[in-house]
């Protein structure tokens, strides 16, 4: 099992560096460096994957647990983080140690997003996309559909000079879960997205939540872009939307 190397809370967190040149400019215009947190959307851009299909949890007593990673950085002050190609989440019966134990692995599923922010002229300062992308319906022993492969990947990235975007993922092991039967297992994951948008005067915190199966449904089920979420408000995830809880 891999380690965690920081904890949630320095990851999710951090602290933008500014320059010099970064701190004057937004003195001399502080418009231009401010932030419309109004202005901040993101829209679904493209899905490969299942339908969602609303079924009740039947649960069970097969544990499911995350072999990989857990909490793990995206983008860091506008460029991808080092290696992040190779973060990933996975949801497989305790006791596999690896996802190539398991077979009939399916996708990968990818559904892709497109965030943007404007400041205070109305001017656009940050356009990213991203993926989220898993494999789906490996099985174990002849039954079951797990989870691997389960990541954000970002792609085409604009940031303003003077703007710093950070975007941060991570997996509870509260929230991996069985939603099939004993006799049929059905893995399921929250994946948290914690995204940082800030200039030297203003920033911006957003956090969506994506509740993944592993027959390659998935459903965002909290988005910073909502009064309420779409679906579940429940203890795990409101355990998602505070940091200071995995800490």
């Amino acid at each position: 099992m891999l380690a965690v190397a920081l904890p949630l809370k320095a990851l999710c967190q951090d602290n933008p560096a500014f320059t010099k040149a970064e701190l004057a400019a937004a003195q001399a215009d502080p418009l231009r460096f401010t932030l419309d947190p109004e202005s901040v959307t993101v829209e679904l851009v493209s899905a490969q994957a299942p339908v969602w299909q609303e079924k009740g949890v039947v649960g069970s007593i097969v544990t499911i647990i995350n072999i990989a990673n857990k909490i793990w950085g995206i983008i860091k002050d506008n460029a991808p983080v080092a290696e992040v190609e190779t973060k990933y989440a996975a949801a497989v019966p305790e006791g596999a140690t690896s996802p190539n134990q398991l077979y009939q692995w399916q996708g990968p599923a990818t559904y892709e997003y497109k965030i943007r922010a404007k400041n205070a002229y109305g001017a656009e300062t940050v356009s990213v996309t991203y993926k989220v992308v898993f494999n789906y319906g490996g099985k174990f022993d002849g039954k079951g559909q797990y989870l691997t492969g389960v990541t954000i990947v970002p792609g085409a990235m604009n940031v303003a000079w003077g703007y710093k975007l950070s975007m941060n993922a991570f997996v509870p092991d509260t929230t991996i879960t069985n939603v099939g039967t004993y006799e049929d297992p059905l893995a399921a994951m929250q994946l948290k997205l914690s995204t940082k948008i800030a200039s030297v005067l203003k920033e911006w915190d957003g956090n969506s939540v994506y509740h993944i199966k592993g027959n390659g449904e998935m459903k965002e089920i909290v988005s910073p872009f909502k009064a309420q979420p779409e679906a579940g408000d429940t203890a795990v995830t409101r355990q998602l939307l505070n940091p200071a809880l995995f800490r």
